[in-house]
């Protein structure tokens, strides 16, 4: 009898979980990154390279680099760097991707 009442929980359970498949499959992050991201924002907006709106996966942690003050000449030098990989990467994106972290979407 328990199993049938665990059968009936999980199926139960997996028609109300629906958003999974909203979930994006791939976060936003550095295309050099290997491991997975430690640190990951969730959020639903608009890209300029997408149509509409959609869950976007940010990994907080690759960008992190360009939204710190900078104190010296190299460590500009290397957030330009940065700056610079990233517009190839997401070209147009890239602002948008910095507002949404900065919370200024």
């Amino acid at each position: 009898m328990p199993t049938l009442i665990n059968l009936g929980l999980i199926a139960m359970l997996s028609g109300l979980m629906p958003a999974q498949a909203a979930v994006p499959q791939q976060c936003i992050q550095a295309k050099n990154r290997i491991k997975a991201c430690p640190h990951q924002l969730y959020r639903a907006d608009k890209l300029p390279s997408q149509s509409n709106i959609q869950l976007l996966c940010i990994c907080i942690s690759d960008f992190e680099p360009l939204l710190r003050q900078t104190d010296g000449d190299q460590q500009k030098i290397e957030q330009n760097m940065t700056r610079r990989q990233f517009e190839v990467q997401f070209g147009e994106d890239l602002p948008v991707i910095l507002a949404i972290l900065k919370r200024q979407r």
